[in-house]
């Protein structure tokens, strides 16, 4: 379990050359996995996509549906908190069990975000893992649903992370609609409108 949650953390990370370099070993960790036979076919053709796919538009498509809006969002509290003061006390206890485990964020990276999450748990024991994962049920849910709206082949691997997930009765705040979240994240245009008839 701990080898296969941190190989479905690594593709989620932005695709530079690391990654795409790091296929052939993800591949094996991904047929090597205790994961059922019928999630590893679309695992498959995410690797294959990772692979032969121009760098450029690669790196493009991932920005694009990751960083431009909220609701595909690899950042898990911004699915429940948004931008809420609940946000900064939800990342202080996750950090406080990633300093617990021994794992020291980058500087520039914030604790919620999903692949760091899922290197956390790869370190941990898989029944800790397990329910930490069942906490965060509901934000991976809308996010499998989400991606596959959107015909995006990052949507496999929130099935696989989820059947490892320990479900319990732990209540999240409810996941927003992704038409709210991205009406938050949308932001106003640097320019007014010219007047009828400017040049």
């Amino acid at each position: 379990m701990n080898l296969t949650l941190k190989a479905l953390g690594a593709l989620l990370t932005y695709p530079d050359q690391t990654l795409v370099a790091a296929v052939p070993e993800l591949r094996r960790a991904i047929e090597d996995s205790l994961l059922a036979a019928g999630l590893k076919p679309k695992l498959r053709s995410l690797l294959d996509y990772l692979q032969s796919t121009d760098p450029w538009a690669l790196q493009e498509s991932y920005v694009e549906r990751f960083d431009t809006g909220r609701s595909t969002s690899l950042h898990l509290f911004e699915h429940v908190h948004g931008e809420s003061k609940d946000r900064g006390q939800a990342m202080v206890d996750l950090k406080n069990h990633y300093d617990a485990a021994g794992l020291t964020l980058v500087p520039e990276e914030l604790p919620d975000y999903l692949p760091a999450f899922l290197e956390f748990c790869s370190v941990i024991e898989p029944s800790e893992a397990a329910d930490f994962l069942g906490g965060s049920a509901p934000i991976l849910e809308a996010l499998a649903q989400r991606l596959t709206e959107k015909g995006s082949p990052y949507a496999a691997v929130f099935p696989a992370l989820l059947s490892f997930a320990d479900p319990h009765d732990r209540e999240l705040p409810p996941v927003h609609p992704e038409k709210e979240l991205d009406a938050e994240w949308a932001e106003e245009p640097a320019f007014t409108p010219a007047y009828p008839g400017a040049c």
